[in-house]
């Protein structure tokens, strides 16, 4: 439960307009970190809430197989991710990388800024998506 007062400075933080600058300091144990969090969850949705300025088509193969990709320039890398899980399901293990070598014919995947997609429909879809 968050104290009347640090709810009360919370909510001057979120009345700040863009391109003001809001400066706060505290002492010991008055919720800077919690302040924190906000202010850099807000910094990081909006720099990546720009538009989609570009979507560069490209093909590739994983495993031998060729796959559609789509390399987006700005939009929410997340937001299209959230998307393409639901339209398309889980995503496949990162195809470079990680611990353990992806799972071959995976339906899509997700690497080096870019999506993969077994299936030239499903891209297709993805463009539709976010040109």
């Amino acid at each position: 439960m968050i104290p009347d007062w640090q709810m009360n400075v919370l909510n001057k933080i979120q009345g700040v307009k863009k391109g003001e600058l809001s400066i706060t300091m505290a002492g010991r144990r008055t919720g800077k970190s919690m302040l924190g969090s906000h202010a850099f969850q807000r910094l990081w949705d909006e720099l990546h809430r720009r538009p989609v300025e570009d979507l560069k088509l490209t093909e590739g193969t994983v495993y031998g197989s060729r796959y559609y990709c789509v390399e987006p320039t700005g939009g929410s890398w997340r937001d299209m991710e959230l998307w393409c899980s639901e339209h398309f399901g889980s995503a496949g293990e990162h195809i470079w990388g990680g611990e353990k070598a992806p799972s071959p014919a995976q339906r899509w995947y997700m690497n080096n800024r870019k999506f993969w997609f077994r299936d030239d429909a499903d891209r297709l879809m993805f463009v539709m998506k976010w040109r």
